[in-house]
């Protein structure tokens, strides 16, 4: 399954036009953020890499996936506003990072076990419901949401987020 096929069918429940090609691109964000929610608040996706430090520096900008916080490095570190102070050399990290669709043909089968083609659906309606200031329909998608997470959490087929 596409998320472009997930798009057209919360485009349906929201009756947004298939032509209209500005909320589409809306509720293609709204796929990452809820991607993004799940990552950093149920699901942690881990990535590693490593680095060759010339300057006592990893810069955030230069790690291949958006960073959210360091599990793990091989080496005494100090954390500032926009790089990471080490010392000089090949440097492992290994990072919690939030993965993303990079365009709405892209499959969600990569997170499979991770999140539902449902509980992704409700998310997206849920987060553009809330930007489009319908209060109750994000409430009620919020909760379908929550729903299909703790479904899957509580049958054990929850697997860890792919990097």
């Amino acid at each position: 399954m596409r998320l472009r096929d997930i798009i057209n069918e919360a485009s349906l429940m929201l009756g947004i036009p298939q032509t209209d090609k500005a909320n589409r691109q809306i509720l293609f964000r709204c796929a990452n953020l809820v991607l993004s929610n799940v990552a950093s608040n149920i699901n942690e996706c881990i990535e590693e890499q490593s680095f060759d430090v010339k300057d006592g520096k990893i810069k955030f900008s230069d790690f291949s996936k958006t960073f959210l916080k360091i599990k793990q490095i091989s080496y005494p570190y100090e954390l500032f506003t926009n790089y990471i102070a080490v010392k000089n050399g090949r440097v492992n990290v290994k990072y919690a990072c939030v993965p993303e669709f990079k365009n709405p043909s892209s499959s969600i089968t990569q997170f499979k076990g991770v999140i539902s083609p449902g509980a992704l659906l409700y998310g997206m309606l849920s987060e553009y419901s809330a930007i489009s200031g319908l209060k109750n329909e994000a409430k009620l998608f919020e909760d379908r949401f929550q729903r299909h997470l703790l479904a899957m959490n509580r049958t054990g087929k929850m697997k860890r987020m792919p990097a």
